[in-house]
């Protein structure tokens, strides 16, 4: 074997490694430069839109998160790639500021979910107290992830690699994928339930297997964003499945957390610019058609167009013959305050 004095690069990081860990470590730095191009050019694809929400619509709370999870989420992938491909001086300290940004980009992007189901179960304060001890737990995971993550030099260059992930490491995907599924389920509920509302569970349960009412519920998951959410769901699965394959090394563990996060992220905002821009009902009932429609008392069951036709008394005339009492309801407002919307509850007689 030449000796190192006689190779063209003696220095470069993975004539250090063994071959199959320094193959591992090519692939990730292939899988970081590959997930901070996509995630760069979804950027880029909605600026526009990003633009209306900041300077056209009103900023509240949840649009200020929106921003922050983009920003932490890109902070983490721009992070972990600089890591893998430029020199680091202490490789502990920046194994510690990746694993902050993953703390911020999975709780910021948790708080879009929560405000999604929060908007669709509205006003169900046993739902809200759910899902934030759910909420509670992803920080909570992840605050713990950082103190075990090690990293070190690769030989005598500055470059680091992930050395140990600690066992505790498997929440950041556990509890994810456990919060991300019952969002998932508690939408899909909520919208079924509005799309069947036949007498019976077996009369449910025809409509869901016969060929329209299949068609029916199909159409009323995919105007709801719910899509989305599943492919947030089935990329924590496979995360998971993967870390607990024996074969696989802490580097690819490391490199299987980024274009998740990145995934889990973009769905969600994908979700919330719909949702803002008038795309996608956030209480999940409205622009869907309903499969043994049976009237109903309840006036957020109605369409949203239904809600609208009694917007302005200048629409009902002059006509005062019966007194009007209908629920003036701004469901993006209430999707964007979070909050319980008292004045927008209130029955409002128009007559």
């Amino acid at each position: 074997m030449a000796d190192a004095a006689e190779l063209p690069n003696p220095f470069t990081p993975l004539a250090f490694l063994p071959p199959d860990l320094a193959s591992q470590f090519e692939v990730t730095r292939y899988v970081f430069a590959a997930t901070l191009g996509a995630y760069t050019w979804d950027i880029g694809l909605n600026l526009g839109d990003d633009y209306t929400l900041l300077f056209k619509r009103r900023v509240h709370f949840p649009t200020i998160v929106y921003f922050l999870s983009r920003a932490f989420t890109l902070a983490y992938i721009l992070a972990c790639f600089i890591g893998a491909v430029a020199p680091v001086k202490n490789c502990n300290a920046g194994m510690v500021a990746l694993d902050i940004c993953l703390v911020l980009s999975q709780t910021s992007t948790a708080l879009l979910f929560f405000f999604r189901v929060t908007a669709v179960w509205h006003p169900n304060k046993i739902a809200y107290a759910v899902f934030f001890i759910l909420w509670l737990g992803i920080l909570g995971a992840g605050i713990t992830d950082p103190v075990g993550v090690r990293g070190a030099h690769i030989g005598p260059t500055m470059q680091c690699i992930t050395t140990t992930v600690p066992k505790t490491a498997e929440l950041t995907v556990i509890l994810p994928l456990i919060y991300d599924t019952a969002v998932f389920l508690a939408i899909n509920y909520r919208i079924l339930a509005h799309t069947m509302v036949a007498d019976s569970s077996m009369s449910r349960l025809r409509v869901v297997l016969g060929g329209k009412g299949l068609s029916i519920v199909s159409q009323a998951l995919l105007e709801t964003g719910q899509l989305f959410y599943l492919i947030a769901v089935l990329a924590y699965l496979v995360v998971l499945v993967l870390l607990k394959l024996p074969q696989l090394s802490s580097v690819y563990h490391t490199m299987l957390a980024i274009p998740t996060i990145a995934l889990g992220n973009a769905m969600a905002c994908l979700v919330f610019r719909r949702i803002k821009l008038g795309l996608i009902s956030p209480d999940g009932t409205s622009y869907i058609p309903t499969s043994d429609f049976h009237a109903t008392a309840n006036p957020r069951s109605l369409p949203l167009h239904l809600h609208r036709t009694f917007g302005t008394t200048a629409e009902l005339g002059s006509n005062t013959a019966f007194p009007l009492d209908v629920r003036v309801q701004t469901v993006v407002d209430k999707f964007e305050d979070g909050t319980e919307g008292s004045e927008a509850s209130k029955p409002t007689d128009l007559a």
